[in-house]
């Protein structure tokens, strides 16, 4: 038996400018330090997290990527979408539960959304995130954490992202108390919720600080009355950004007589938007249509940088990403913007994760996946703070 256990409290969009703003934990975890995130969102994070590798190795970058071939919604393509009102079907609930029914039926186990994305483009759509990647095999490509916990023949025990946090906390707790487990992995995804909807109130966001600071308490307490020593870690993926303005991006190619499925496809997620060109000549119309927008087409070698030039152009062609602090709004994402985004460049300082320890590391991560290294070779020296 391992003398101590090692935890792992997975905290999502605990950004380091809130931490550091904030001084969540300093006490209780005294080792700090600022984590480079992985560009895109979580679908893309996460997996870094779970693998030590960039999207470009392990293959998951959006949620959604143009492949009518294979997309689960080819059936869409049936359906008299005049039949379908956006005053009906257009309704997060709706779209919530058809997004449960068409997983179910395909038997997906992954996270699976429709989000606001148009009935008609859903049928060129694939989606990424089909299986759940915390799982044994989940990322497919390459090995993930549980993958390399259980060759390890380690006493472990991973969350279920499906799970409410306090429930992955309460679960933690108890099997730190009967100290059986040698490795744990608590996932929580509700300061993420949270913050994209109160990022600029400081006050709320210390309230919701102090109860996550409580539940670090409870955990060291928990392994505590087992009689082992726990080496806890908190680590993120993301910070948040707020909000700063929006921009309609459907609106500006419109403009320019642009249209879905005219010799381009496109898919707006809330801070980029990305396009599969079919016909060399939009280029030029797509520079001049976003030419006033507050952003930037993505170089080759930023792409290289970020981990997602992938060989398929997977993900687009192109790729607009826009200021920090700007949305689109309207996006495929969601019809208004929130008062905190991610997914910005990693260059914003408000996208930083955040690392925190009771045990100084042998070596600090400088980019979310090197937690990988220090989840699956328990990497710390010993001191404590």
């Amino acid at each position: 038996m391992k003398t101590r256990m090692e935890l792992y409290l997975f905290i999502d969009a605990l950004g380091w400018n809130i931490v550091r703003e904030h001084g969540f934990c300093r006490e209780l975890l005294p080792y700090q330090a600022k984590v480079r995130t992985q560009f895109g969102y979580s679908s893309g994070a996460v997996p870094t997290i779970l693998s030590g590798k960039t999207p470009r190795e392990h293959g998951h970058f959006s949620c959604f990527y143009y492949s009518p071939e294979t997309s689960p919604f080819r059936w869409m393509r049936l359906l008299p979408l005049a039949l379908m009102p956006d005053a009906l079907f257009n309704r997060h609930r709706i779209r919530h539960r058809l997004a449960k029914l068409i997983a179910k039926r395909n038997g997906y186990t992954g996270y699976f959304e429709l989000y606001s994305l148009p009935y008609s483009h859903l049928p060129s759509f694939d989606y990424s995130e089909k299986n759940d990647i915390f799982a044994p095999g989940g990322l497919r490509k390459v090995p993930n954490l549980a993958d390399v916990w259980q060759r390890q023949k380690r006493r472990s025990h991973i969350s279920d992202w499906r799970l409410p946090s306090r429930e992955n906390l309460r679960i933690g707790e108890e099997l730190l108390r009967q100290g059986k487990t040698d490795s744990l992995f608590l996932y929580t995804a509700e300061l993420d919720s949270f913050l994209h909807f109160h990022v600029s109130e400081p006050e709320r966001v210390a309230e919701k600080l102090r109860e996550y600071e409580r539940a670090v308490m409870r955990l060291l307490e928990a392994a505590s009355a087992s009689g082992r020593e726990c080496a806890l870690h908190v680590i993120s993926d993301h910070g948040m950004t707020p909000l700063a303005g929006a921009c309609d991006l459907g609106r500006l190619l419109a403009g320019h007589g642009l249209r879905f499925g005219e010799g381009y496809a496109s898919v707006l997620d809330s801070t980029m938007a990305r396009f599969w060109i079919f016909d060399p000549q939009l280029r030029s119309r797509l520079s001049a249509a976003l030419a006033d927008a507050p952003g930037h087409f993505l170089s080759e070698a930023e792409k290289q940088r970020f981990g997602i030039d992938f060989p398929d152009r997977r993900y687009g062609d192109e790729i607009f990403l826009l200021d920090p602090g700007i949305q689109i709004a309207p996006s495929d994402m969601g019809r208004r913007p929130l008062p905190g985004m991610h997914g910005f460049t990693p260059d914003d300082s408000d996208s930083d994760a955040a690392f925190l320890s009771n045990v100084e590391p042998a070596e600090y991560p400088a980019w979310i996946g090197d937690y990988f290294t220090l989840m699956t070779s328990g990497g710390t020296d010993g001191r404590r703070g």
